[in-house]
């Protein structure tokens, strides 16, 4: 095992700053290993010859605890203390300097502007620097970066650990957005499709060959595994030196410590998501809270009464009846989505993905488009996805509406053309009138006193055709009679058919309005029983 002696450990880098306060007479004594400790119960955990880094914050005001663990270390091998005083404590407790003074036990002052990395990295450095590193080491590496992930130094520190352990250049990358990890200094390729699934399988570092700064660099790969599932990477990069074998079980300690600080960053997210979604349907569904209320919980994420938004329900094509959920992941598609739109709401109502989306300087027929194919290249080939959106409005009341304009969009996505992938609520027409009363007595009734005669009259639905095609060709009989291929003669005959069977007059501006009107409710009765 690689050792330094505190006297030459204090020439490395800034600990040179640092200034021994008690226990001169224990500058002698070796370092083998350096350790964070911000809880006295580490110490039940050492090995001796360590270099502890503490703030002492968990015993700032117990005098007696303070001293009981200059002890404890002394007794337990501990090498020497450095104290970065808390703020409140200001400096090192006279009865620590005393007891360590009575042991010789080293006591050194942190000034502030000295982090401990700036201690650990030069130590840890030297230690490490063996062309073979024994499986203690792997062990005083992974009490390493275990301090320092317990300690929630973020993902930068954890970096520059693993980097001075390895002596490589280390990145992190992160398959989503909502797990913020560093971005790499210098240029690098991502991973094949096929090289993520294979870590995802295998499950432990792999050898790979990948581009650092244009250059093709030997590299160590290792999966971050969250709840199964391939969440992202780290990899150490043979850009200075060459990788030592151990270095694949140091890249797999990280990993494993990695993978519970993505699990914490998804749980986080994942509450995040569903205080979101709670909102999404108190906004929509709850009418007895009031704007300004509305307005007040929705600040976190921007909402505002003056802001026009738009509505966006994506969905199965087909109303699959299992849970969208379970084909899509709302978290993946807030992920997917947050980038070039800060400010939008996803969430799952009523079987769909439900998106709240503030109107920018982009058209909404060119931002449904945008975010129906962004959706549609990730989730295309799980599911026939169909998008209904509603209409432009203002604040909590115009982003109700919309939700209801998109639904109703959505339940008549069968009366627009066939195979349309997004449907907008402002092209229903008539069907805006009448889908509302899909299910009511009112529907029926219309559609019995206009075209519901036709169809007793004309079980084969003849003239139900010949209708739907004059009114779709602007009533001209020449082009209707072509598409039907019949003279226009016994269009004639037809069309004064239904006159008589109706009791409507064609000619008459109310009656074919009537007759049109009752031709979308069979329409739309049509699509109800199917």
């Amino acid at each position: 095992m690689m050792s330094i002696s505190l006297r030459n450990s204090m020439k490395l880098g800034k600990f040179s700053e640092c200034e021994v306060v008690a226990g001169h007479q224990g500058m002698d004594r070796v370092i083998e290993n350096i350790t964070i400790m911000e809880v006295p119960g580490i110490v039940k955990w050492l090995k001796g010859r360590e270099l502890i880094l503490t703030s002492l914050f968990a015993i700032k005001d117990d005098i007696d605890a303070q001293n009981l663990l200059i002890q404890q270390l002394y007794y337990a091998g501990v090498s020497a203390i450095a104290i970065k005083p808390f703020e409140s404590m200001g400096e090192i407790p006279e009865g620590i300097i005393e007891s360590a003074n009575k042991l010789g036990f080293p006591v050194i002052r942190i000034p502030d502007h000295i982090k401990y990395l700036d201690i650990l990295s030069p130590v840890m450095h030297y230690i490490f620097n063996e062309k073979v590193v024994l499986q203690e080491d792997i062990e005083q590496a992974t009490r390493v970066l275990q301090e320092i992930s317990l300690n929630s130094q973020g993902f930068d520190v954890f970096i520059e650990n693993v980097s001075s352990i390895t002596k490589n250049i280390v990145t992190i990358e992160s398959e989503f957005l909502f797990i913020k990890v560093p971005a790499p200094n210098k240029p690098i390729s991502e991973l094949s499709k096929d090289q993520k699934h294979e870590l995802s399988i295998l499950k432990r570092p792999i050898r790979y060959e990948r581009s650092y700064d244009d250059e093709l660099v030997p590299c160590i790969v290792a999966p971050i595994i969250v709840d199964g599932e391939y969440y992202g990477n780290i990899t150490s990069w043979a850009v200075n030196n060459k990788h030592l074998t151990i270095d694949l079980e140091i890249l797999e300690k990280a990993s494993s410590l990695l993978s519970l600080e993505f699990l914490k960053e998804k749980v986080k997210y994942d509450m995040e998501q569903q205080y979101k979604n709670d909102f999404m349907r108190e906004l929509i569904f709850n009418v007895s809270i009031s704007d300004e209320n509305l307005i007040e919980w929705g600040a976190r994420y921007s909402l505002s009464k003056d802001t026009k938004y738009f509505c966006l329900l994506l969905g199965d094509r087909v109303d699959n009846k299992e849970n969208i959920s379970n084909f899509i992941d709302k978290i993946e598609i807030n992920a997917l989505l947050i980038k070039d739109w800060p400010d939008i709401l996803v969430g799952i109502i009523r079987n769909k993905i439900c998106m709240i989306i503030p109107l920018n300087k982009t058209s909404v027929k060119a931002t449904s488009e945008e975010i129906f194919h962004k959706v549609k290249k990730v989730y295309g080939e799980k599911l026939d996805l169909c998008v209904a959106v509603g209409e432009v409005y203002e604040g909590p009341q115009g982003i109700r509406k919309s939700f209801f304009q998109a639904e109703q969009a959505f339940k008549l996505k069968k009366m627009a053309k066939a195979a349309i992938d997004i449907i907008y609520y402002s092209e229903l027409g008539a069907y805006r009138l009448l889908g509302p009363l899909i299910g009511k007595p009112q529907l029926v009734d219309f559609y019995e006193e206009t075209t519901g005669k036709l169809i007793k009259q004309d079980p084969k639905g003849e003239l139900i055709k010949t209708l739907k095609v004059f009114f779709a060709n602007n009533e001209s009989l020449k082009i209707t009679a072509n598409e039907l291929f019949i003279h226009v003669n016994t269009l004639k005959y037809r069309m004064n058919r239904i006159e008589e069977i109706s009791d409507l007059d064609l000619r008459k501006t109310e009656d074919k309005m009537n007759l049109y009107l009752g031709l979308k409710a069979y329409e739309l009765l049509t699509y109800h029983q199917e």
